[in-house]
C-alpha cells in the first residue's frame, strides 16, 4: 500500500520545519509520498519546504491558490492534495503541528485494516503550560473520537488527524467548502451514513498547536461557531422562521451567559484565554442565524 502524506500549508514559515523534521524520522514498509499544498503562501514557507527535498520521499509541491482570486480555505487544500496524490491511502497532518514517532506506521497499518482512521491528539507538547489545563493533560493520550456535535451525534474526528483509503474518497468524494471549519465532522458523517465508520488508532499521535494569541482564539472560535449552525442547516429539520426565532434565542442566551462569566477570567491569563474563545463561538453562533434565516426567504420566494 502506497501512502501519501498531505500536507497544506498557508504561511507556516513559523512552524512547517518542526513538523516536515518530524516526517523526516517516519518510515514505512512500502513506497510513501509527502504532497504540500501551497494556499499562497507569501512568507518562506516554500522555500523551508525545498530544504527538504532529499530528505522526504518523493516531495512535491502543488498550488492550490489561484492568482487574482479569493483565497479559499483549507478545505480547498485538502481537496487539491487528494486529487493530486498516487496513494493508495491519504494521511492528513498540518504545517502548525507535529506527527508523533511512529505516526506513519501506526496509521498505515491500521488503514490495511480500517479504511478509515484517526490518530489520537496531544495537547501538551506543543503548547505552553499555562494554556493548557490538567485535565488535557491526563486526557490528551485518547483525543481522538467525540460524538457531542448535534443534530447527528455520528462520531467524527479532527481532520488534521484522518487517514483513509482511497477508496473512501473515491465513494465521498471532496471535502464539502461550504461546512467551512466543520468540513472535518461533515467529512466523518458522511463517510459513517454511506457505511463507513471512523476507527480511532490510539497509538498514532498528533501533537497539535493551540492558538495562543487573543484575536486568534477569537476569530477560531467564531468560526467554530458559524460552522456549526451550517452543519445544523445540513443535517437537521427543516429550516423554518418558528427555528430561526428558537436559534436567535438560544444564541442570545449563551452570549449573555458568556457575557456575565467574564469578570472571574479578567485576572487569569488562561482563563481569559479560554473565555474569549467561548465568546467569539457564541458570536459565530448568532452570526450563523443570518444564514438561517436568509435560507427561510429563499425559500418562501421560490
Amino acid at each position: 500500500m502506497k501512502l501519501s502524506v498531505i500536507l497544506p500549508c498557508f504561511n507556516g514559515a513559523k512552524t512547517i520545519a518542526i513538523q516536515l523534521e518530524a516526517l523526516t524520522h517516519q518510515s514505512w514498509d512500502s513506497e510513501w509520498e509527502v504532497v504540500v499544498v501551497n494556499n499562497g503562501s507569501t512568507d518562506t514557507s516554500m522555500e523551508i519546504v525545498e530544504r527538504y527535498r532529499d530528505r522526504l520521499p518523493n516531495l512535491q509541491i502543488v498550488n492550490a491558490y489561484q492568482p487574482n482570486t479569493p483565497r479559499r480555505g483549507v478545505t480547498h487544500s485538502y481537496a487539491v492534495g487528494w486529487q493530486t496524490a498516487t496513494g493508495d491511502a491519504f494521511l492528513l497532518c498540518e504545517a502548525d503541528d507535529e506527527v508523533g514517532e511512529g505516526w506513519l506506521l501506526t496509521l498505515g497499518n491500521a488503514l490495511k485494516a480500517h479504511p478509515f482512521v484517526a490518530a489520537a491528539i496531544d495537547y501538551t507538547k506543543l503548547n505552553p503550560d499555562w494554556l493548557v489545563s490538567d485535565g488535557w493533560q491526563q486526557q490528551s493520550a485518547q483525543a481522538g473520537l467525540s460524538t457531542i456535535s448535534p443534530p447527528l451525534y455520528l462520531p467524527y474526528a479532527s481532520g488534521c488527524s484522518l487517514g483513509l483509503r482511497r477508496s473512501v474518497y473515491e465513494a465521498i468524494g471532496n471535502p464539502d467548502e461550504t461546512c467551512t471549519a466543520s468540513w472535518d465532522t461533515d467529512y466523518c458523517w458522511r463517510a459513517n451514513l454511506a457505511g463507513i465508520p471512523i476507527q480511532f488508532v490510539p497509538n498514532a499521535i498528533i501533537h497539535y498547536r493551540l492558538r495562543t494569541e487573543l484575536g486568534d482564539r477569537y476569530r477560531q472560535g467564531k468560526n467554530w461557531g458559524l460552522a456549526h449552525v451550517v452543519l445544523d442547516q445540513k443535517y437537521g429539520s427543516s429550516i423554518t422562521r418558528l427555528r430561526v426565532f428558537k436559534h436567535y434565542g438560544r444564541s442570545m442566551l449563551k452570549l449573555f451567559k458568556q457575557l456575565l462569566s467574564l469578570f472571574p477570567h479578567l485576572t487569569r491569563r488562561k482563563g481569559f484565554t479560554q473565555w474569549i474563545w467561548g465568546f467569539g463561538w457564541c458570536v459565530g453562533d448568532l452570526q450563523g442565524g443570518r444564514h438561517l434565516w436568509a435560507n427561510v426567504f429563499k425559500g418562501s420566494k421560490g
